[in-house]
């Protein structure tokens, strides 16, 4: 049977998740699906060990950033449709054929995304959510003025890039499973994030130039799909998956300020061309 849906995994020294995720594929997955890891040995290992039931291939990481590991999965992919989704995440028995029906039934979206629910317990384990329950007047002070200027008030929104350029973080909150049907975005989410496999070629993949953990890089190659092409980016909230942040593997290096900030402007500069 032709593969139709291929599912991305950049992975490292992050095994148990690793495990788990392929585990919650295989119950939603089928003989059209096929999962691209993307890793280096130990990745390697649990692809090779794993069991029947879903197809599993593994391609080398070149170490050379998330830019390259994502860009060289989609060029690995057999499916028209490819999904990019966390190593630490874990989806839901129904995720795959949601996503598909939205794709089939609607010829003028070219990505998908979906709730990308993080336990509350696990929400501190991201510096970016301080704001949701700051501890010490300071820090409630802050998060203040992070939710009034920085979020604009609207910190639970779901799928918008805000003036500065900065995105809504609505989708990882248990809020974002009330919205019903399709709707637009300006952006999906790096964790849970599908395109048309032809749309993602003629953008030219990702943009090599993002460093590092290359955080951006996933919003700037949705967002061309969007401005160049001119496809609809759609939010459903029967997408779901459950993201259990890790603070392993890839985590350690988003301590590297001056990358993320270069990875930032970036993404600005490009983004301008567009407002």
């Amino acid at each position: 049977m032709k593969i139709k849906h291929s599912v991305v995994l950049c992975s490292r020294n992050r095994e148990r998740e690793l495990r788990r995720c392929l585990d919650g594929l295989k119950k939603c997955g089928g003989k059209w699906m096929e999962v691209v890891v993307v890793g280096l040995d130990r990745e390697k290992v649990v692809v090779d060990r794993f069991g029947g039931g879903l197809v599993v291939r593994f391609v080398r990481d070149e170490k050379k950033g998330l830019s390259y590991a994502r860009d060289a999965g989609w060029k690995n992919a057999r499916g028209d449709i490819v999904s990019w989704i966390d190593d630490d995440v874990v989806v839901g028995k129904k995720w795959a054929s949601k996503l598909l029906g939205i794709f089939r039934g609607n010829p003028d979206v070219g990505g998908v995304s979906g709730p990308t629910i993080i336990p509350e317990n696990m929400l501190e384990n991201r510096a970016v959510f301080f704001w949701y329950k700051p501890r010490g007047l300071f820090w409630k002070v802050v998060g203040w003025l992070w939710v009034r200027l920085v979020l604009c008030g609207d910190p639970f929104e779901v799928g918008r890039i805000f003036w500065h350029g900065w995105w809504s973080p609505g989708s990882n909150f248990r809020s974002s499973l009330k919205i019903k049907g399709l709707k637009d975005v300006d952006y999906l989410e790096a964790c849970n994030m599908s395109l048309r496999r032809d749309l993602v070629d003629r953008v030219g993949g990702y943009d090599l130039g993002y460093v590092g953990t290359s955080e951006w890089c996933e919003v700037d190659v949705s967002m061309r799909v969007k401005h160049e092409i001119g496809c609809r980016l759609v939010f459903n909230s029967d997408v779901r998956v459950d993201h259990k942040v890790s603070q392993f593997g890839v985590y350690v290096d988003r301590r590297r300020i001056v990358e993320r900030l270069y990875n930032f402007a970036r993404y600005s500069v490009r983004r301008m061309k567009w407002s």
